[in-house]
């Protein structure tokens, strides 16, 4: 069984959201970035991290403000796990895992329906 890493969710506006999050729901920063597709936030609710997802104009299509973006899944040896996926024939959202610039491996995929997971490796 994999532990869930985070819950991604599309924000319209990262700042309103984080100020949601952190002032009524008292979840703290544990990191944020940003690049080409848009601006991130990472906050700690329990033992459970929220990603906030801001994109930059339509870069994202079909995947709008207040739904749940993607499920991520902490495991051991992401190349191990990329490699039974790819035996179950997965389909893989990346054709390798990336390192993120906060010195995470990761690496999307689709579920049955289309649903984004995701898995993530800390370094």
């Amino acid at each position: 069984m994999y532990e869930v890493n985070h819950i991604g969710v599309v924000v319209k506006n990262l700042d309103k959201s984080l100020d949601f999050y952190t002032q009524v729901l008292e979840c703290t920063m544990e990191d944020s970035f940003e690049n080409d597709r848009g601006k991130f936030a990472f906050l700690q609710a329990g033992r459970q991290i929220i990603e906030l997802i801001q994109y930059h104009g339509d870069s994202e299509p079909g995947r709008g403000a207040g739904h749940v973006d993607h499920i991520a899944f902490t495991v051991a040896d992401i190349d191990a796990e990329t490699a039974k996926l790819r035996r179950k024939n997965v389909t893989l959202l990346f054709d390798e895992p990336r390192i993120t610039t906060s010195g995470k491996k990761i690496l999307f995929f689709t579920g049955p329906d289309g649903e984004r997971l995701e898995f993530v490796q800390k370094l």
